[in-house]
């Protein structure tokens, strides 16, 4: 380890970083592929999970399809005339190379305290082992996906029957339509009425204004709950105003806002479709943002030749919500 790293990092955790700045540094790291770097910010910035507590909380993951080998052909977007269409929507046919394995649910309050508490993650209501979390930025929510791989690897776990090469990730936004939609080609995957989002989310309709536990809300045909509403999830894709129609797509290498998909229980029933594309700066955390987990194979990057996560460096941290 290079010794004005050492002295970097020391300095650094004298001042008490936050996890967003955390999360900055970590994307810093991997992007220049200093992996030794990272693993070490990982490990001393924070919380040392046991392999029990990862077995026991990260046992479950749902294969993306559950059936059928790949490659996976299917339209992203909406077609004109879906009601609620947005103008960054037009449809584009996208192939997924490689089936993916998703995590049934959103990352609950439980989950994150196996790495790190903070304050502001400790104001909710009810069950926190049952709530997804939220007030989570797109830096923190990323650092948790690579802190869990780290681990991961560390202790040598296979998680949800995944292939070992794949890797823990936030889900691109071309793999969060896919397995939100679950082959179906309608509003919502339940249906094309509003009636039918009542009946598998959490919204404005019908939320009472506040975030529901995870799973109480019927799952899609691969297994997955709340892909419409309760809380929106990030993905790990820089925003741009036109869907990219190709194989693996991983949008812009560089942004402004990253990408947020599915909705929330503070928004109306339009916004929570399949197909809405929601977008916001990533050291940007409200009340209604939160983050699911993926394994997924990873892409190597053509600009810094190393195995990554991401899809580029951590960018600006400006920005604003739609």
């Amino acid at each position: 380890m290079a010794s004005w790293w050492q002295g970097l990092l020391a300095r650094w955790f004298r001042k008490k970083p936050t996890l967003a700045e955390l999360g900055a540094m970590a994307e810093c790291l991997a992007a220049m592929g200093a992996e030794e770097e990272l693993a070490e910010l990982l490990e001393r910035g924070l919380r040392r999970p046991t392999k029990t507590e990862l077995e026991g909380e990260f046992g479950e993951w749902c294969r993306a399809p559950r059936e059928g080998e790949p490659p996976y052909e299917f339209l992203m977007g909406s077609p004109e005339g879906e009601e609620g269409r947005d103008s960054d929507e037009a449809q584009v046919r996208v192939v997924l190379t490689q089936p993916l394995w998703v995590r049934p649910v959103s990352v609950t309050f439980a989950q994150w305290r196996l790495m790190a508490k903070n304050p502001r993650h400790l104001r909710h209501r009810g069950d926190g082992a049952r709530l997804p979390l939220t007030h989570v930025s797109w830096f923190e929510a990323n650092l948790y996906a690579r802190w869990l791989e780290h681990w991961r690897r560390r202790y040598g776990l296979r998680l949800g029957g995944a292939p070992a090469a794949y890797r823990v990730s936030l889900p691109s936004e071309a793999q969060r339509e896919f397995f939100t939609r679950a082959g179906t080609t309608t509003r919502f995957w339940q249906g094309d009425a509003d009636a039918d989002l009542e009946a598998v989310g959490w919204f404005d309709g019908n939320s009472g204004d506040r975030v529901h536990a995870v799973a109480e809300r019927p799952a899609n045909p691969w297994g997955l709950h709340d892909v419409h509403g309760n809380v929106w999830e990030w993905c790990r894709d820089w925003y741009a105003a036109e869907l990219r129609g190709e194989e693996d797509p991983l949008g812009p290498l560089s942004g402004r806002d990253r990408v947020l998909r599915g909705g929330s229980f503070r928004f109306e029933a339009w916004r929570c479709r399949s197909a809405f594309r929601y977008r916001n700066a990533p050291d940007d955390a409200r009340v209604y943002y939160g983050f699911r987990l993926v394994l997924s194979a990873p892409k190597r990057s053509s600009k810094f030749g190393h195995w990554e996560w991401g899809n580029s460096p951590a960018g600006p941290a400006t920005g604003g919500a739609r």
